[in-house]
């Protein structure tokens, strides 16, 4: 196959970007395929891409996951692996996920979408608890800007401490659950999607953060070893990928409830592929390898390059796998 792999981008994770982009390259080198990394610092310039090339993406949150470059590769004529325009753009914004979510029946923790352009006041919020609470951005990843908050009379500060370091940006104010913490990842490698082991995740510190995730070497990611609630966050995984119509991967992160149940966080379409990344992890507990994984998805991609090359991607698709 000839794969551009399309790395960076104008976010806040381009260097994690840069790190998957330069595994999933190496990686389909050894398999024997023609690559060309595509190094994005702002948007695509598409004269650097291949017209005979299936593109790779793994621009992670701003311009690469939130549906702008899917589009503009489906004007290109050009396949791609992930999701198409209009599923990245739902996952993108968290809060319209959870939407999607509660249609289809599936639980989500209790939250309200804050708009930080415009003063307010916590009790405004009909906050349904005094306990633990979350801010996090509504369309960015890897945990950027995550704040966790004792309760709701600290919730302006930390509104205050996000202004300072991010501006206006759109912001989720969640209730805390207990945990603990699973991610699920979903895979279609040509043979219809199929959840991969689910993984527990334990930080050191209790949150999973942008500095657990990537900087720390404290952080545990070990398969579920209980196999009816390992069946049951594969089932609420494969569910979500499928309610949201995502496209050959996702990861969905998923949290234990106080009354013992499980709670959908966010559905990600295009999760990383580091070193330190907990899909290539999960395809490892299902004896896939990172260079088998990478290239089947290619493959997938490949595989639908007359459908792309003659007409626009419907987001259809991805409800049909």
């Amino acid at each position: 196959m000839m794969i551009d792999v399309l790395m960076g981008g104008p976010g806040r994770e381009a260097v994690i970007s840069r790190r998957s982009g330069t595994a999933i390259a190496e990686a389909l080198r050894r398999r024997g395929h023609d690559v060309v990394v595509v190094d994005i610092a702002d948007r695509l310039d598409a004269k650097t891409l291949r017209r005979d090339a299936v593109a790779f993406n793994i621009i992670h949150g701003t311009y690469g996951e939130d549906g702008t470059l899917q589009a503009e590769l489906d004007a290109l004529g050009i396949s791609y692996v992930g999701s198409d325009a209009a599923t990245s753009r739902l996952c993108m914004d968290k809060g319209q996920t959870k939407a999607r979510l509660t249609e289809h029946r599936l639980r989500v923790p209790w939250g309200v979408r804050l708009d930080l352009r415009q003063p307010f006041s916590p009790k405004d919020l009909k906050i349904p608890h005094h306990a633990g609470l979350v801010l996090k951005p509504a369309c960015d990843g890897s945990s950027v800007g995550l704040k966790m908050v004792a309760n709701p009379s600290f919730v302006l500060p930390a509104v205050e401490e996000i202004l300072r370091e991010l501006g206006p940006v759109p912001y989720l104010l969640e209730e805390r659950l207990p945990g603990p913490e699973y991610t699920v990842a979903v895979v279609d490698l040509g043979d219809g999607p199929r959840a991969l082991p689910p993984l527990t995740i334990r930080a050191a510190d209790g949150v999973f953060d942008f500095e657990a995730k990537y900087q720390r070497s404290d952080t545990q990611e070990t398969p579920v070893t209980d196999t009816a609630i390992a069946a049951r966050l594969a089932e609420l995984g494969l569910a979500a990928h499928q309610a949201c119509g995502c496209r050959d991967i996702s990861r969905c992160d998923i949290m234990r409830t106080s009354d013992g149940e499980y709670a959908l966080l966010e559905v990600n379409t295009l999760p990383g592929f580091t070193g330190a990344s907990l899909v290539p992890k999960a395809a490892a507990a299902a004896g896939i390898t990172f260079d088998e994984l990478v290239e089947r998805l290619a493959a997938r991609a490949a595989g639908r390059r007359p459908l792309i090359n003659s007409a626009p991607q419907s987001s259809a698709e991805g409800n049909t796998l």
